[in-house]
């Protein structure tokens, strides 16, 4: 399978956009993952504009299903001293994909300094079992792109768990020199709704919209992530969650949330 720098890579200019066939190992079902679409559109990004500040946020609305011949356009909206706001939106024969909002902003000095968002306390991920089927046997799709391991919280369907959430250990079977926030943006999304613990039997999900507010990117694409995701509020076919990433050591790197589409 190929690396994720490798898949990224064949992103082509033509024009003022950058085009490429959504990769059908990243694929979920008849999209590609939403995960893939938010790196592809940084990586787009990023080779339009050049050098820019450090990535801070970034905010996307998943319009319809990113398949077929993808293009990507990143226009500026508004650049400061420190601070560079771009537009961005994914396109294919079928119209509007996915449309998104990057935030990047240089370093600067303060006084407020602080840190609450303190990773769960958990195995190892060497002593856990998968989350998923892995290897022979598992379903084709982009989670065959990683390897995972429950560290906390229910499993997928387990309706009587307490609480919708979960923590899972996640790393990339192969990332290869990707840039650093292009896999964060891979990896952060890799894991399924936490409000499918509560579910009473398989069924489809989408994700509407998602937000990633970004501390910092991984130091190491190949090692373990720590990824925690809770189901705060469902019902009438929606689920608000949040979510946290986390390095081996603790530090954390994003926070996010999503409104999820439900159809049990």
């Amino acid at each position: 399978m190929s690396s994720l720098a490798e898949v990224v890579a064949a992103l082509a200019p033509e024009g003022e956009s950058f085009v490429i066939d959504a990769p059908e190992a990243w694929a979920q079902g008849r999209t590609l993952y939403g995960g893939m679409t938010a790196a592809l559109a940084y990586e787009a990004l990023k080779r339009t504009h050049g050098e820019l500040p450090p990535l801070r946020s970034s905010q996307f609305t998943f319009v319809g299903p990113a398949s077929g011949r993808l293009r990507f356009t990143s226009p500026l909206l508004r650049r400061g001293r420190s601070s560079a706001i771009f537009a961005s939106e994914c396109v294919n024969d079928d119209g509007a994909v996915a449309r998104a909002v990057f935030v990047f902003g240089g370093a600067r000095e303060s006084k407020v300094a602080h840190d609450y968002l303190t990773a769960p306390d958990v195995a190892r991920p060497e002593t856990l079992k998968s989350f998923r089927k892995e290897g022979e046997g598992a379903r084709p799709g982009f989670w065959n792109n990683f390897e995972t391991r429950l560290a906390s919280g229910g499993r997928l369907l387990e309706i009587d768990a307490p609480r919708p959430e979960f923590a899972v250990w996640t790393r990339f079977l192969n990332a290869g020199a990707a840039d650093p926030n292009t896999a964060l943006l891979a990896l952060a999304d890799c894991l399924p709704p936490a409000a499918m613990v509560h579910f009473p039997q398989p069924g489809p999900i989408s994700t509407m919209t998602w937000t990633v507010d970004v501390m910092a990117p991984p130091e190491r694409l190949d090692a373990w992530h720590l990824l925690w995701a809770s189901s705060e509020q469902a019902g009438e076919g929606y689920s608000m969650q949040a979510m946290t990433l986390w390095d081996g050591a603790g530090k954390p790197l994003a926070v996010g949330r999503q409104a999820v589409a439900i159809f049990v």
